[in-house]
């Protein structure tokens, strides 16, 4: 079995449980300071999993604008981390009576925090912030961060696999590439199976390739699973559901693409798309910097459809503010200024936002070497109409865990049943379902 790089459950569990418990003990709902006092002495702390200096500048620039405009901070400083080691700091901070204030935190952990009450309801501070304007927000990219009438997190990043072709290899197998049968009207999984096939049986090269999986990132297999109205789990994620004809139908692609047709990676095969070792990869929309380096024709393309018709499997992170930090006033005012019209206008360039107005195809390609506004228009236009963000649970860490196990030992392998196999997939991962 392959190891996996995801923190162990239990201090992932730990992490999530000592927020609450700080939260409810020792949680600010203020500036907190003593009676010498005075009223500009907040100091806030905002954690990122980003190291790329634009990205830190861009966030460092805005918690100066907050702290200028705001009488009651001192000053904001962006701190950057590993996003594995998310959980860990988190846990070491708070143990330490030094929770960072905000921060981003993955949609796939929200449900989990939120649950916890780990993250503040950032409602109130949201409808009396002048001009935020959260009718602009897209309705259905927010679920994951709303229960009832509280916001837990208001979405920065909301980036969609898409697909990143070898245009070179194409022609020269003579086989027409993904934009070439959008241009027909032919573009589904069916087709790309074939045309992956004729082209690795005439170049001996995997016709597509999974960026960033290595058969341990389940989530990668998203735009399978939505193109055929398939989850690993059920609406309200109390029922595995990996094993329904909808699944079956779409994993059997994979299944048969990486074992049968052999115009997909095997486990332990490494291929590099940006290198020039495959035809076509699915990766976010922030993987175009990586095309800069390339040295071959390419194009973009929204993922293939399905039964279920054009849909885009789209990752998200958020702006949180922590209920365990000691400024949880201050901190739910710098997210909304954050998730203002202004400020992400300013880093959109990086994150592809959800507000109607900042998501167009001149603001993502502001910072791009690469991509252009007419490249990226298809893709926009399918996040805002067939958007659909990762599905969550309540126990991430250990459904992650159970799940990327699973798959490891019942269905990335060659000869399977894949109806029974993902049935043993179920049996792993229900019972950690609630």
């Amino acid at each position: 079995m392959r190891s996996s790089t995801r923190v162990p459950i239990a201090v992932a569990s730990l992490a999530v449980a000592s927020l609450a418990v700080v939260a409810c003990s020792s949680g600010g709902t203020s500036s907190d300071t003593d009676a010498s006092g005075g009223a500009d002495d907040v100091e806030l702390r905002m954690t990122i999993w980003s190291a790329n200096p634009d990205h830190v500048a861009a966030f460092q620039e805005l918690g100066d604008e907050f702290a200028e405009q705001n009488d009651r901070v001192a000053s904001v400083t962006i701190e950057s981390f590993n996003l594995a080691d998310l959980d860990t700091l988190v846990t070491t901070q708070i143990s330490a009576g030094d929770a960072p204030d905000v921060s981003w935190l993955p949609v796939e952990s929200s449900a989990e925090y939120i649950k916890s009450g780990a993250l503040v309801d950032l409602r109130e501070t949201i409808d009396k912030t002048e001009g935020f304007d959260f009718d602009d927000f897209i309705p259905s990219l927010l679920e994951r961060w709303e229960v009832d009438d509280a916001v837990y997190g208001i979405p920065f990043s909301t980036g969609p696999l898409i697909m990143y072709y070898n245009k070179d290899l194409y022609a020269q197998a003579g086989i027409k590439d993904p934009g070439q049968l959008i241009a027909d009207g032919d573009w589904t999984w069916d087709t790309f199976r074939e045309t992956s096939k004729q082209l690795t049986d005439k170049l001996g090269v995997p016709g597509y390739a999974l960026n960033d999986f290595d058969f341990k990132n389940w989530t990668r297999l998203l735009p399978f699973l939505n193109a055929y109205d398939a989850s690993p789990w059920n609406e309200d994620a109390t029922e595995c559901t990996l094993d329904s004809d909808e699944a079956v139908d779409a994993l059997s692609v994979f299944h048969g693409m990486t074992f049968d047709d052999g115009s997909m990676p095997v486990p332990g095969q490494q291929v590099d798309f940006w290198g020039g070792g495959a035809a076509a990869t699915s990766a976010f929309l922030g993987s175009a910097a990586n095309l800069s380096e390339v040295d071959f024709d390419w194009g973009i393309a929204p993922t293939p459809a399905g039964p279920a018709g054009d849909v885009v499997a789209t990752g998200q992170a958020s702006i949180v503010a922590f209920a365990a930090g000691n400024h949880t006033e201050e901190a739910t005012e710098l997210v909304a200024f954050l998730g203002s019209k202004d400020a992400m206008s300013k880093y959109s360039g990086f994150f592809p936002p959800i507000r109607e107005s900042v998501l167009t195809p001149e603001v993502l390609t502001q910072n791009s070497d690469v991509l252009t506004p007419e490249a990226v228009e298809p893709i926009i236009e399918g996040i805002k109409e067939n958007g659909k963000v990762f599905p969550v649970t309540e126990s991430n860490a250990a459904v992650t865990d159970a799940l990327n196990s699973s798959l490891d030992e019942a269905f990335y392998q060659p000869g399977v049943d894949v109806k029974p196999a993902l049935s043993s997939v179920c049996e792993a991962v229900e019972p950690l379902l609630p």
